[in-house]
């Protein structure tokens, strides 16, 4: 899961650089699209074991979904004005207007709706 975390995390650059679309973004703005991409990212793979039922008696479910929550607490709690305040900006953008909003939105603008 964390492999695929920071695969998630670097998901927004890697399309920024073979699309050529998006302008020059603050770091704030960059960072936090990231991290919101890896919190959803996050949230539906939890949410996918927890349909699964995973036991509390298998240890690598247990410690994969014990490691996924903390990730998800450190991304919500992230005090730094670049990532948390990022995350947050962005988080409220793709809450309200869905993620595909405001993706587009920034490649138009550069800024979070």
């Amino acid at each position: 899961m964390l492999k695929l975390s920071f695969f998630a995390f670097d998901l927004k650059a890697i399309c920024t650089l073979f699309t050529g679309t998006f302008p020059s973004l603050d770091n704030s703005i960059e960072e936090g699209i990231c991290q919101v991409m890896s919190y959803i990212w996050l949230r539906e793979e939890l949410d996918k074991m927890r349909k699964k039922g995973w036991s509390s008696s298998s240890s690598s479910s247990s410690t994969s979904a014990r490691l996924g929550e903390f990730f998800l607490h450190q991304i919500e709690t992230d005090a730094s004005p670049v990532y948390g305040d990022g995350f947050r900006a962005g988080n409220a953008a793709a809450s309200t207007f869905g993620l595909a909003r405001t993706l587009e939105h920034l490649r138009m603008t550069g800024q979070f709706p």
